[in-house]
């Protein structure tokens, strides 16, 4: 097995069967291309390299050779490159795109190989990474090319800090290509996500919460907004930089989660409840902080709403994918209870895990799929793979939308 063949698929087959042409031109951050190229490997795609003159002596070739185990193209030969390669590829992605390349790829100017490549791919769905000098990034000139390319193209906002719009992390850049291969079947579907934990403060400075790292919402959000749908994401506190395309509701505790929810239920179509909210809120919470000298300190705790088991009473038509997560239940306990929550929430879908297996904060899971005709096993696979998996599964169920 070669090293590219060893690590292709490790995080998830989003990508497997997808032929990517990556267009490298000569931005001095052409380098984090090569982490890119291994990331979409990673997902299960097959990259080719096109790389401009310049780029190609800033970076040798020979490092995007070892990157994809494909031989880049520096210069078109008789075997056609441009339309063998990308002529037939599933994804263009030009990372980075300086501001020449970006305004030539604008205007459809092909005047070496790697621009050649980038117009033969005009079939491929095309994902553009500009990366320049700040100031170069705000011109006019820039900015109306972003907004041609903007039309059929995703381009990924790139980071700004130091002066400088930068190349964005490789792993972003990553979920801009799976976006792109997303299928566009939720159009006109309005979609709610619920991510991350709560917390219930004890006072000003202390507070209970689960350790929710929020990803599983938020993997599920994009793809959901990729997939054409208009998003609403409520969280509640997490590290995480939520997708530029949907709406983001920023909550602390659990009363305000079911609150920003509840708000909003009768103007969305699909709930997916990814959160992970404390059952329970502190009845009286201290103002500063209670003193460290008590040799004990009482608090009461009540019992939260949940969101999940309501939302049908504030919308009756709402489709509902919920979760039921345990620790360390056998399997039989675990589906008994999650078909109960189910019954009594009226979901339409169920995923339930136990947290003891797969921990939080991990990049995989693994759900049981619980719907009134079926259980399916879920991974253990990448929470993205997941996402979209549960929602073709879900797309098929959701007739009263069409």
């Amino acid at each position: 097995m070669s090293e590219v063949e060893a690590i292709r698929g490790t995080y998830s087959n989003l990508l497997r069967g997808a032929k990517i042409a990556l267009v490298v031109s000569s931005g001095i951050s052409l380098y984090k291309s090569i982490d890119t190229a291994r990331l979409l490997i990673r997902h299960g795609a097959d990259v080719h390299v096109f790389m401009t003159p310049k780029a190609a002596r800033l970076v040798s070739p020979h490092l995007f050779w070892w990157a994809t185990g494909n031989k880049p193209v520096v210069r078109l030969t008789g075997a056609t490159e441009h339309i063998e390669i990308c002529g037939k590829a599933d994804v263009l992605l030009v990372a980075p795109a300086t501001a020449n390349t970006l305004i030539k790829l604008s205007l459809g100017i092909a005047d070496n190989a790697a621009l050649t490549c980038a117009l033969a791919a005009g079939g491929a769905k095309k994902v553009v990474v500009p990366a320049m000098n700040l100031a170069m990034w705000n011109t006019p000139q820039v900015q109306e090319a972003v907004r041609r390319l903007g039309k059929e193209a995703l381009v990924v906002p790139p980071l700004v800090e130091e002066d400088k719009a930068k190349y964005p992390p490789p792993e972003d850049v990553a979920e801009y290509v799976i976006d792109a291969t997303a299928p566009r079947d939720y159009e006109g579907l309005r979609v709610l996500v619920t991510a991350g934990p709560t917390r219930e403060y004890l006072d000003d400075v202390k507070y209970l919460t689960t350790p929710s790292s929020g990803l599983t919402g938020h993997y599920f959000a994009r793809e959901a907004a990729a997939r054409g749908a208009e998003v609403t994401l409520v969280t509640g506190p997490t590290d995480l930089r939520p997708p530029g395309n949907v709406a983001v509701v920023k909550v602390t505790s659990v009363l305000e989660m079911y609150q920003a929810v509840a708000e909003r239920a009768k103007q969305h179509d699909v709930f997916i409840f990814a959160a992970a909210p404390l059952d329970f809120y502190v009845e009286k919470r201290v103002g500063g902080k209670i003193d460290s000298s008590l040799p004990q300190y009482q608090v009461t705790l009540r019992q939260a709403p949940k969101i999940a088991q309501d939302v049908k009473k504030h919308n009756p038509n709402a489709f509902v994918i919920g979760f039921k997560a345990e620790h360390n239940v056998d399997e039989a306990e675990l589906l008994e209870k999650t078909r109960r929550r189910m019954e009594d929430g009226g979901w339409d879908m169920a995923l339930a895990h136990d947290v003891a297996k797969m921990g939080f904060g991990t990049l995989k899971d693994q759900y049981a799929l619980v719907t009134r005709e079926r259980t399916e096993v879920l991974g253990p696979a990448h929470k993205r793979e997941l996402a979209r998996v549960v929602l073709t599964a879900a797309r098929g169920q959701l007739k009263r939308f069409n």
